[in-house]
């Protein structure tokens, strides 16, 4: 069995599952805390800024995680590599809409 050099190496297969939940996550929370807290106050905007950068997180661990398909010579690792680039792009379209929903329903009815 080959020992990996690093904790980055050994992390990739995983990336995209690990940030991309963390990323739905926070952009979900982010929205629905402003949507129901601050109904009246809370534009578009902020939720827009953080959905995107939760996409680019998401969208990025997605590609380092199908990128490292090529590198791995475990099975294993590459069926996770699979799975978790597959999640990521799942979880890039579950932040997608609620930024389509942020652009076309007013603020106090999302």
């Amino acid at each position: 069995m080959r020992r990996t050099g690093s904790l980055a190496h050994a992390s990739r297969p995983w990336a995209g599952l690990v940030v991309g939940i963390l990323a739905a996550g926070f952009v979900h929370q982010f929205g629905s805390d402003g949507t129901f807290d601050r109904c009246g106050a809370m534009a578009p905007g902020p939720l827009l800024i953080v959905a995107a950068i939760g996409f680019a997180a998401c969208a990025f661990a997605g590609v380092l995680s199908w990128r490292s398909l090529r590198a791995e010579e475990i099975p294993a690792r590459r069926v996770v590599a699979i799975i978790s680039a597959g999640c990521a792009a799942l979880f890039c379209m579950a932040i997608l809409l609620p930024m389509i929903a942020a652009l076309v329903l007013p603020p106090c009815f999302q």
